[in-house]
């Protein structure tokens, strides 16, 4: 069977759009269940502005770590980093 991606498309774990829809879709259904729980204890927007908070730190957070991941992944063989895993390694070993 063939593939239905294009032969141009970036991997799924490296395309920006899914990790904007996972960031927005955090964020969104947080803050629903924070609404959700405000209609049943029958409080104001305290729990969805709460909710609404923890999504939008978490969505934050995620989009942080997969940055510093793939930034990690792309500076693995460059000059400077080989040179700086040189550099430690001798101030390890008297």
């Amino acid at each position: 069977m063939k593939s239905l991606r294009w032969q141009g498309a970036p991997p799924p774990d490296n395309d920006a759009l899914s990790h904007a829809v996972a960031m927005v879709l955090f964020l969104v259904l947080a803050g629903l269940l924070g609404a959700w729980i405000d209609s049943l204890v029958g409080t104001g927007p305290i729990f969805l502005l709460l909710f609404g908070a923890i999504g939008a730190v978490g969505a934050f957070a995620s989009a942080y770590y997969h940055y510093d991941a793939r930034m990690a992944g792309h500076d693995a063989d460059k000059p400077w980093t080989r040179r700086a895993a040189r550099q430690s390694a001798e101030q390890v070993s008297p």
